[in-house]
């Protein structure tokens, strides 16, 4: 593994020599995405299957250490990451509740649902609940909350695909969004929960760089401990209090929570 600084000269120099090529900024960042794009596409085509267990479960033998990186990407998405970021900056401490939320919600799914939608051989949530309690009333309950779950977190993603590409390439927030569905769509319409999974695979490599390489490289930059950014947690939070109370003292500050209370 890269130590940070080389981690840090690494992303500097590579930066410069696209710059060096006088590539318009924006040209870059459509490089980024077409190319990410494009691995992800890639992998959807190499995964494509024909058989139905292999569309709708990824024929239920994908090694557990690759199911939980892909669950892991899935966790990393685009409503969590900026999601979590922008309910933390308006909430304060208090976000945190949501971060337990959807975090114990895949627990919970894990726990009391997937291996029994495994045991019984099922699908789907609601083929499942058909299964196990009979009828259709139950399967319809599963419909439901798996329409307004699925609804209400799709809509973030999308929401969040759309800034994403809007503020990163230059295109235009309804564009973005069809450029979003679009690559959606080629990594996983030809195999299903399989290309899905290997696809998620991959994310989470790139997800685990893009997250630990700048928090490590702004804790050796802060601390001087490379790169392991949580043996410096301790030493951030006492400078984080310390702020706290400078800018809760200040006067301005005062006033304004004053007028917005």
């Amino acid at each position: 593994m890269l130590s940070t600084p080389r981690a840090s000269s690494f992303l500097s120099s590579f930066w410069r020599s696209l710059s060096g090529w006088r590539l318009p900024p924006r040209w870059i960042g459509y490089s980024f995405l077409f190319l990410t794009i494009f691995l992800y596409a890639t992998i959807g085509v190499l995964a494509r299957t024909a058989s139905v267990s292999e569309y709708y479960v990824a024929g239920r033998r994908v090694p557990a250490i690759f199911n939980g990186m892909a669950t892991g990407a899935d966790w990393m998405s685009a409503a969590s990451f900026m999601g979590l970021a922008g309910t933390l900056y308006l909430s304060g401490y208090q976000g945190l509740a949501y971060v337990m939320g959807w975090t114990g919600g895949y627990v919970l799914v894990a726990l009391l649902l997937a291996p029994y939608l495994r045991r019984f051989g099922q699908f789907t949530i609601p083929d499942f609940l058909a299964a196990r309690y009979g009828g259709n009333p139950a399967r319809l309950v599963g419909v439901l909350a798996t329409v307004l779950a699925s609804f209400v977190y799709v809509v973030a993603q999308i929401y969040g695909v759309g800034l994403i590409t809007s503020r990163f390439v230059g295109l235009q927030f309804e564009i973005g969004v069809y450029v979003g569905l679009a690559g959606i769509l080629v990594c996983s319409f030809l195999g299903g929960m399989r290309a899905v999974t290997w696809t998620q695979v991959a994310q989470y490599a790139i997800l685990i760089v893009a997250y630990l390489v700048p928090v490590s490289i702004l804790s050796y930059q802060v601390t001087g401990i490379p790169p392991v950014p949580q043996l410096t947690y301790g030493l951030v939070l006492q400078k984080v209090q310390l702020l706290e109370e400078q800018i809760f003292a200040d006067p301005a500050e005062i006033e304004a929570r004053r007028i917005f209370s």
